[in-house]
């Protein structure tokens, strides 16, 4: 992924193993439409269009796990998961369940959820696969398939090994890279402080100043409620300005999450994943979540006020506590 011609490479690589049934893809630069699927088409960039067709709704579909190709998707907005061990099924939902993060979040965290954290802590990229083996335990397949699995893994070890995965920016309607931008997949893990257990967590990834949840879990009370509250905390301690949450669920709208058009989801990616693209989510090891969670930010910090530049407003939601979650996309 740090080669200039890997896009290109991977155009290539992917595009050729398109099935011919897929009749609202371009190939080979053609501008073949269907009058059905033209509003969905454009918000596919033009480059992408080689290997992935919209299938129907907010879904689309590619016949390749290629992690280069799951992280040039996560660059464009959106959310990949998988339909089989066959099929991505990358979504971009048409609306977006986000919460933002500023120094005055709408991040709610109950007085339970606070009082209960001092007995977790939070660690980052521990035990990916643990946290895969929680998903589908709770879970079942559902859509974490092995492909997508290797996928995920693939870009999480690129992660830790060099700090990123890059990917090209391709501004829309132009098939040409114009820079990189980095990807950085994570595992999120809690565990239970006394037993050192692991309690739950999550599978995420970064893009600019915009974190997404993908999938998690949970295997003890309050541990599912306590990680959320933590990482939400995290993410504003490390200049984060969204935190995406895919589809809208109850627990979500109880931390603060509100829904937001795709088409202006997509806008912020594209805003961010520019201005903010040296954001990196860190944790040093596993802390107490207690401590994470009461830690406050200076309000005189000059360059997160910089980064939060361009953020909007949230409504204020109704007060409430995050629950044990169900599966996420």
């Amino acid at each position: 992924m740090t080669s200039s011609s890997a896009l290109s490479h991977l155009i290539h690589r992917v595009g050729s193993t398109m099935s011919n049934g897929m009749s609202s893809a371009l190939k080979n630069g053609g501008e073949v439409y269907n009058e059905e699927v033209d509003d969905a088409l454009a918000l596919l960039p033009r480059y992408l269009r080689v290997y992935v067709s919209h299938y129907h709704d907010d879904f689309y579909i590619a016949k390749s796990f290629d992690p280069r190709l799951v992280a040039q998707l996560m660059v464009e907005g959106f959310l990949p998961i998988a339909g089989s061990s066959r099929f991505l099924l990358p979504k971009l939902h048409l609306e977006r369940c986000v919460l933002q993060l500023s120094p005055d979040s709408k991040l709610h965290i109950s007085k339970s959820t606070r009082k209960k954290s001092k007995r977790f802590q939070l660690s980052l990229n521990e035990a990916f696969d643990d946290v895969v083996k929680g998903c589908h335990k709770q879970h079942g397949i559902n859509w974490l398939f092995p492909p997508i699995v290797s996928a995920f893994r693939a870009l999480q070890k690129e992660t830790i090994d060099y700090g990123d995965c890059q990917t090209q920016l391709v501004e829309n309607g132009s098939f040409q890279p114009s820079g990189t931008i980095p990807v950085r997949f994570y595992s999120v893990e809690i565990w239970n402080a006394e037993t050192g257990a692991l309690a739950g967590g999550e599978l995420g990834y970064t893009v600019g100043g915009i974190y997404s949840s993908l999938t998690g879990f949970t295997k003890e009370d309050a541990a599912g409620s306590v990680q959320l509250a933590a990482l939400g905390k995290l993410l504003l301690q490390c200049g984060f300005l969204w935190w995406d949450l895919g589809m809208e669920m109850e627990y979500k709208r109880q931390l603060g999450a509100e829904l937001i058009a795709r088409t202006d989801f997509v806008r912020e990616v594209h805003r961010t994943r520019v201005e903010n693209k040296d954001l990196v989510l860190r944790c040093n090891g596993r802390r107490n979540a207690k401590e994470i969670i009461d830690f406050d930010r200076p309000d005189n910090d000059a360059t997160n006020t910089k980064r939060r530049s361009g953020a909007k407003h949230a409504r204020t939601p109704k007060d409430g506590g995050a629950k044990k979650r169900p599966h996420d996309e």
